[in-house]
């Protein structure tokens, strides 16, 4: 397969290169300012991802596309370094991409709890939402799986519960359930997507996903 991988610099998107690479031939699309070593074997392409020329100049000669994206900050209640709807403008030149250059398989991250996994919110998690900018972040989610919705693309939002920086346990799985104490490994998620793209077809169009 080969595989390109959008915000290939972040938590997840490093992962998903790190698995991916052994196995598959695979491009790591990172921000022109951002440093990033990859992996060896690994071609890399920098440029801005809400330049639609430059998103549709990368996707070509791909069988499958991953974004990892996300809006960034430091922390929740810290400013923002990305726009309000970074990740579904990028989403966007991404489907537009594909679309022109005749791709079909595109996965994405979401998270735990967007549009009809709403009701599974913990207490925890709808005090960030209403807060923070966590808010934000799920406010364009919502944004990116409506555009996937109107993509006529073969695509999966993932929906992980919340992210941790621990090893991978293996054992990424689908769940219901969004307890205040749910996490997963950003490798565990990693696995999930490249599992699901070496896949002939995808389990589910928004699996909610937790780890052990």
């Amino acid at each position: 397969m080969r595989l390109i991988v959008f915000g290939a610099s972040g938590g997840c998107g490093s992962q998903l290169i790190k698995q991916a690479a052994p196995r598959h031939q695979v491009t790591a699309v990172v921000r022109s300012a951002t440093r990033y070593e990859p992996p060896e074997g690994v071609a890399v392409v920098c440029g801005d991802m809400l330049d639609a020329s430059f998103v549709a100049s990368a996707v070509p000669g791909h069988d499958a596309v991953a974004s990892c994206v996300g809006i960034r900050y430091a922390h929740p209640w810290a400013r923002r370094e990305s726009p309000d709807d970074f990740i579904s403008r990028v989403t966007t030149n991404i489907v537009s991409a594909m679309k022109a250059s005749g791709l079909r398989r595109l996965s994405v991250i979401s998270a735990a709890g967007v549009g009809d996994s709403r009701s599974a919110r913990n207490p925890v998690i709808r005090f960030l939402i209403s807060t923070s900018n966590v808010g934000v972040g799920y406010a364009d989610l919502e944004r990116v799986e409506e555009v996937l919705r109107g993509s006529g693309l073969d695509w999966q939002a993932v929906r992980p519960v919340r992210l941790n920086a621990q090893p991978g346990t293996g054992r990424p799985h689908i769940t219901d359930r969004f307890p205040a104490a749910a996490t997963i490994p950003r490798a565990d998620v990693a696995a999930f997507m490249l599992g699901e793209l070496e896949r002939p077809q995808f389990t589910q169009r928004t699996p909610m996903i937790e780890a052990g």
